[in-house]
């Protein structure tokens, strides 16, 4: 009889939550909007204890590529808008490539990894660089 008892009250606990936070959702408050960009499973090479976590919007206006450069730690860049075409060098384990990234793709590098991005549509484009920077590493350093 008591666990029966301390079941209704867990379930009458949980209802009321429940309907306190349905309350609360339907109020004249304005809400925050969520929106998932992209989603991307990988396994980061092994990082030190601490880093330092950067993260840029960068927009590409049409025609125009940043050049070759490198960063100082891994990142993930997303696509948000447009289309922008990565360009990279060959190293001593991979071939130089060539790689169109729609919005909501993401291109995943290494540290060090020298690459272009070109926005080569007739439009502007935009993505977010996030770097995962060893403490005193340069986050970006251009390539000839």
């Amino acid at each position: 009889m008591r666990g029966a008892f301390a079941h209704l009250c867990t379930v009458v606990c949980i209802g009321g939550l429940l309907l306190g936070a349905s309350q609360a959702q339907t109020s004249d408050a304005p809400k925050p909007e969520f929106k998932v960009v992209s989603a991307h499973a990988f396994t980061p090479p092994p990082l030190p204890a601490t880093v330092q976590v950067e993260q840029d919007v960068l927009d590409l206006p049409a025609g125009i590529c940043t050049g070759f450069h490198h960063h100082g730690g891994p990142g993930i860049e997303t696509v948000l808008t447009g289309e922008v075409m990565v360009e990279t060098r060959a190293t001593a384990t991979t071939p130089a490539s060539s790689k169109t990234y729609k919005a909501g793709e993401a291109y995943i590098y290494p540290a060090g990894d020298v690459h272009n991005f070109c926005n080569m549509t007739t439009l502007p484009a935009s993505y977010t660089a996030v770097l995962l920077l060893p403490n005193g590493a340069a986050p970006t350093t251009p390539d000839e």
